[in-house]
């Protein structure tokens, strides 16, 4: 993973543009460098709007406290036997949560 970071960092170098902007580099540096975090990034096409992780046990509880600490809002998602489902323990994403339970795929 960090050899891909770096990669698409040096992409967008190369074409003047930010895949993963710099504001976000400081939070996936930090987020890769914490114990159980087996890989972060820029997720789709890259911009402002979203980041993912993934941790192993209960690691995604440091990331969760860390991102908060940085003003940033970590929307968990957890394995589940029925499928994946949103946690909500951080009050901001409650609203989300609600909204995203609702949806029925059919």
């Amino acid at each position: 993973m960090l050899g891909m970071m770096y990669y698409v960092r040096k992409i967008g170098e190369s074409k003047g543009i930010s895949i993963e902007p710099e504001s976000q580099n400081h939070l996936l540096d930090t987020t890769m460098s914490m114990e159980g975090v087996l890989l972060a990034g820029v997720s789709g096409a890259g911009g402002f709007d979203a980041v993912v992780y993934i941790t192993l046990g209960a690691s995604k509880e440091n990331v969760s406290r860390t991102w908060s600490s940085l003003n940033v809002l970590a929307l968990l998602e957890k394995e589940d036997h029925r499928g994946v489902s949103l946690e909500d323990s951080d009050p901001r994403g409650r609203e989300v949560t609600i909204v995203v339970s609702s949806i029925q795929i059919q």
